[in-house]
């Protein structure tokens, strides 16, 4: 049975220096004092979109069977918390970004060790093949999220360009001469 207002809440996420603690100390005094419950769950924002209430829907029984599962609506009161969540997001996925970018930098480090080293075969290319395809999936995954910048995503888009070509000319060099004439 619901009471009036029961289903509205106001979830604050805040983060204080250590010290000097009596900051800490005076937040905590201040929202108990409101009422606040400080229940011991971990705490992730997440994009309200379809997708991500489908996906929470899958795996919520598993967390009613195990732990607890609190998942609610919210939204920003104000214009400012909005602006520092989007910047939180955007860091997120800059960070992610730049990971696929590195390991995109591994991958053509890895073509050029192995032309140097003559080890241009078959199942080299295979390998490659399955690696690139995994890092266009992963950028994908980083994509469907939202919130990226588009010059961290276009940095890695030229990337993974580069990662084919060179991919391409690698498994070129690996075909025995005289095939396909």
């Amino acid at each position: 049975m619901r009471r009036s207002g029961a289903n509205e809440w106001i979830i604050v996420a805040y983060d204080l220096p250590n010290e000097p603690s009596k900051l800490r100390v005076r937040a905590w005094r201040n929202f108990k004092k409101l009422g606040a419950l400080y229940p011991p769950v971990s705490l992730c924002i997440l994009p309200n979109t379809q997708q991500v209430r489908k996906d929470i829907g899958r795996f919520r029984s598993d967390f009613r069977k195990h732990g607890t599962i609190l998942v609610m609506d919210a939204s920003a009161l104000e214009v400012p918390d909005e602006d520092v969540l989007a910047r939180m997001f955007q860091e997120d996925r800059r960070k992610q970004y730049e990971e696929i970018y590195e390991e995109c930098q591994e991958f053509l480090d890895e073509i050029t060790e192995n032309i140097e080293n003559k080890k241009v075969t078959y199942e080299e290319t295979d390998e490659l093949e399955q690696t690139l395809e995994a890092l266009e999936k992963w950028y994908g995954n980083v994509q469907e999220k939202g919130y990226g910048r588009d010059e961290d995503a276009s940095k890695v888009e030229r990337v993974l360009s580069r990662c084919k070509k060179a991919l391409a000319s690698f498994a070129e060099k690996a075909q025995p001469v005289g095939i396909n004439k």
